[in-house]
């Protein structure tokens, strides 16, 4: 299905199952496939599952403009209006994990609850914060975002199941990573700690142990500032907790979703 945008881009989506709605936000470069052990699992538990692709990514429109979390969570709050959605659940990975932060920041009242996946609140180290994405800083990220980071992103590959239906979808609509790098820069260099210190939404982190990209640590951080949040760690799994270990995953969320 697709939804056209106020600023006249199409955006792919896929509205499944019935009950209260739960909203499943990709990462930088993802599809809405990499949920694909989530959706049936949430619609047998009687929830309504909404994934889409962010503009520039998927099956939705390439375009030039809007390279911005601010724009993209606007993309996500124009979708959930179209479908009249006046509240639900929120589960972002990674950068989607971000959007979901801008969401709260600007449209708390959409939020119910707040699930977010191998994603620290701020992306630049510094001497106060090492927590942050591998080694960038505000002096060297601009020129490392050139670059894909030399590592392996997940710890034992994806779901065979999931890894299917991704690489079906990756080989249908490639992602170009030079054309979206503009928007990499950007969720880099924002910080939503004081955001998440101040909120009121129940808000979870699930840690991935062994990931690539971040260090332990900046969940308790996060909880020693406000009662509203808490964590688990996650193992063994890379930067792809959801969709390396889904069985596992799945487990933990019904848990949280009671």
């Amino acid at each position: 299905m697709l939804f056209k945008t106020s600023d006249n881009v199409e955006i792919n989506y896929q509205l499944t199952g019935k009950g209260k709605t739960i909203v499943l936000v990709n990462g930088f470069g993802a599809y809405q496939e990499i949920w694909s052990a989530q959706v049936p699992f949430l619609n047998k538990l009687e929830y309504q599952v909404l994934t889409y692709d962010h503009r520039n990514m998927g099956k939705s429109q390439r375009t030039e403009k809007g390279h911005t979390i601010e724009r993209l969570t606007q993309d996500l709050n124009e979708l959930t209006s179209f479908l009249k959605i006046k509240q639900a659940i929120f589960m972002g990975h990674s950068m989607g994990a971000s959007i979901i932060f801008c969401l709260m920041k600007n449209n708390p009242k959409l939020v119910k609850q707040a699930l977010l996946i191998d994603q620290s609140p701020k992306m630049l180290n510094d001497e106060n914060w090492k927590y942050g994405f591998m080694d960038y800083t505000k002096e060297n990220y601009l020129k490392k975002c050139q670059e894909r980071p030399r590592v392996h992103e997940t710890y034992n590959g994806l779901d065979d199941n999931v890894y299917a239906k991704l690489m079906k979808a990756k080989k249908a609509n490639p992602f170009n990573r030079k054309d979206n790098v503009d928007l990499l820069e950007n969720h880099m260099s924002l910080d939503w700690r004081r955001v998440l210190e101040k909120t009121t939404i129940p808000t979870t982190f699930f840690v991935a142990k062994e990931s690539p990209y971040y260090r332990e640590g900046y969940e308790k951080k996060l909880e020693q500032k406000n009662s509203r949040i808490n964590s688990f760690i996650m193992s063994p799994t890379g930067h792809v907790i959801m969709a390396e270990i889904p069985q596992q995953f799945n487990i933990k969320l019904k848990d949280i979703l009671k």
